[in-house]
């Protein structure tokens, strides 16, 4: 009895059609944007035998993120979010299946850019628009099950590629256009898919009553300076995200050079991972009414277990700190955007998403290199105490976000006000 009643909510949200095709859509076009992103970096290396100009594909990833949030969160607020769903994915379809046509490196990288301008509104968007599609109470859940599929598309989509570049191989014509035209398609699925959602369903509320949409001058600005507890959240958010993406970046030199482990340790260290993200989304259900104490106990811990990785080198303590790692991030994560949908005003939603996505990357992405340049600099020798180069700063990026996180528990007044 107990079991069924834990499964009510997500019997719900599968009840909902339009949740259940914008899920469907997005594992479908997860499939595709994972087996583009290495069809692309494989591209690029195959016309230049460049390691510096096929990691210029994955520096794409964050710089529409850098440049042009602003106009792309405007953009999304802007519209109707079921129509920019839909444009970003057909735009992607259109670039991705025209790739195998054009000639050059400079074209291809042109058109990666602007793909991946369209893969950042998309996200915004919808983030901005599963509100509106399911009732309040489910919002956390829903998240949930989006960020599960986004997971589950990682694996099938490297295999996916593997499997379509063996093919064109297997018939004479190496390279990775059939895995191009794959990814096309499956973003042309993706979009029909979407098509279906209901007219209504990514109209945006008027704030002003009888007020034009398009007219609406609310800023995002003032809704954060006059929200507290969304100021704590966003703040604590940033933190996270730029010194979490530390492990990104050191995780491979970790394993390597600090635990003399090898490539098969840091695979069953991801792996790790991935199942503790899926276990937090599913334990997540259980606490899913106190958003607040989930944000800050997930953040918190992941800059314990951080700390503990440096402190702690050892096989065995990081797989189980990996595993504890990813039920945290989507702690962190899924309370953070539930947070940020519960309080932001529609008017402005897809400009907050657009911006916690583009910190999100550029953060993880930037702050991740300086730490791995921090780590290569300080050496593989002891540096501090018995802590290499890479323990070093692992150690900081977790004091920075255990400090900042204790900073910024929300109070009780506070926590009480927002009830």
């Amino acid at each position: 009895m107990k079991i069924t009643r834990r499964f009510t909510t997500l019997r719900a949200l599968v009840s909902a059609h339009d949740f259940r095709r914008l899920i469907t859509s997005q594992v479908v076009g997860g499939l595709g944007e994972w087996l583009a992103t290495l069809a692309l970096i494989a591209l690029v290396w195959d016309r230049t035998h460049s390691a510096f100009a096929s990691g210029i594909v994955l520096g794409f990833r964050i710089l529409p993120a850098a440049v042009v949030t602003g106009a792309i969160g405007s953009f999304v607020d802007r519209f109707d979010r079921r129509r920019v769903l839909v444009a970003c994915t057909a735009g992607r379809a259109c670039i991705y299946g025209a790739l195998p046509l054009v000639g050059g490196v400079a074209p291809v990288l042109a058109l990666a850019l602007v793909a991946e301008i369209g893969t950042l509104a998309f996200a915004a968007a919808r983030d901005a628009a599963v509100p509106r599609l399911v009732p309040a109470k489910h919002l956390a859940t829903a998240n949930a099950v989006s960020m599960a599929s986004a997971f589950a598309a990682m694996p099938f989509g490297s295999g996916l590629f593997a499997g379509l570049v063996w093919i064109q191989g297997a018939a004479g014509y190496p390279g990775v256009d059939l895995a191009l035209l794959g990814a096309g398609g499956l973003f042309a699925v993706s979009t029909l898919m979407l098509g279906r959602l209901a007219a209504d369903c990514g109209r945006r509320e008027v704030v002003a009553k009888g007020g034009d949409l398009r007219e609406n001058k609310i800023s995002l600005r003032a809704v954060l300076k006059a929200d507290p507890i969304l100021r704590r959240v966003v703040l604590g958010g940033i933190v996270v995200a730029c010194c979490g993406g530390s492990l990104l970046t050191l995780g491979l030199t970790y394993v390597n050079e600090t635990l003399h482990a090898g490539p098969t340790a840091y695979s069953a260290l991801l792996t790790t991972f991935c199942a503790g993200a899926l276990t937090g989304v599913v334990a997540l259900q259980r606490a899913k009414g106190q958003l607040h104490k989930i944000f800050h106990i997930g953040a918190g811990s992941m800059g314990a277990i951080l700390l503990a990785m440096a402190v702690f080198p050892s096989t065995t303590v990081g797989y189980v700190m990996g595993f504890v790692f990813g039920g945290a991030f989507v702690a962190t994560f899924l309370g953070g955007i539930t947070i940020l949908q519960e309080r932001v005003d529609d008017a402005v939603r897809g400009r907050a998403f657009a911006l916690a996505h583009s910190g999100l990357r550029v953060g993880a992405v930037g702050v991740g290199l300086l730490a791995a340049w921090g780590a290569k600099a300080m050496g593989a020798g002891r540096v501090f105490w018995t802590m290499d180069g890479t323990q070093v700063m692992l150690a900081l990026a977790g004091l920075m976000i255990f400090s900042v996180t204790a900073v910024l528990v929300v109070p009780r007044r506070l926590a009480r006000a927002s009830a």
